[in-house]
């Protein structure tokens, strides 16, 4: 059984908010506006990459005669108004169960940190998480530098620490910190690309607390 880490960084965006049909909502309207036919999700989670660039490019939408800071609102005054946003079934009690074990938790995100926040706040599940690290901006670049800033700051060793999330990159992640990682299929890249990363991978964020062998907690217990 998996070493019950003293510390979990997780990813935000197909970890534990269930939002890449959102995402490929909005990518098809960029596809729209250029005449190209639109994905699916299938196809969107064959091609998506870090940064959101090379995912664009791999679509073919036009990144050299159009603004990215344009193409960027354009992309977000879709996905933040679609209707399947939410958090995917089984987060809040996983994190109880993980609380309640001792494990600290943390969020490093690719999205823009203000917009993390105030999802948390909504959903009512920021006191579980004692830091959040973010972008600055809606760019979705690569968040190396803001999980080895956190891990400074919190003064872990690499054994004690796990990333969870759902995409290549959070292997890139832990591998750049020297910690375990564990990835979830339910988000942005298949489950055969996430395999390849030799890394346990589990169906979502509702099995993580088992893969560490512990139990559900049964009453409601507070998320601080």
């Amino acid at each position: 059984m998996p070493h019950l880490p003293k510390h979990i960084l997780f990813d935000w965006n197909g970890t534990l908010q269930d939002d890449v049909r959102a995402a490929v909502a909005g990518t098809n309207a960029l596809l729209r506006d250029q005449g190209s036919p639109e994905i699916s999700v299938e196809r969107y989670r064959e091609v998506f990459s870090f940064p959101a660039r090379s995912s664009y490019e791999a679509l073919g939408i036009d990144l050299e005669h159009h603004d990215w800071d344009a193409l960027c609102d354009r992309f977000f005054s879709v996905f933040a108004s679609h209707p399947s946003v939410a958090l995917f079934p089984g987060t809040v009690p996983a994190l109880r169960a993980l609380r309640a074990a001792g494990v600290s938790l943390s969020i490093v995100t690719s999205s823009e940190q203000r917009s993390v926040e105030r999802a948390l706040g909504r959903y009512g599940i920021r006191d579980a998480f004692g830091a959040v690290r973010g972008q600055s901006d809606a760019a979705a670049g690569s968040k190396v530098a803001q999980a080895r800033a956190l891990f400074d700051e919190l003064g872990l060793a690499p054994c004690e620490a796990c990333m969870v999330g759902d995409t290549g990159h959070d292997k890139e992640v832990a591998d750049e910190i020297g910690c375990a990682c564990v990835l979830l299929a339910s988000g942005y890249e298949s489950r055969a690309r996430l395999a390849a990363r030799g890394v346990p991978v589990l169906d979502g964020i509702a099995d993580l607390p088992a893969h560490f062998g512990l139990a559900p907690v049964a009453a409601p217990a507070p998320l601080r």
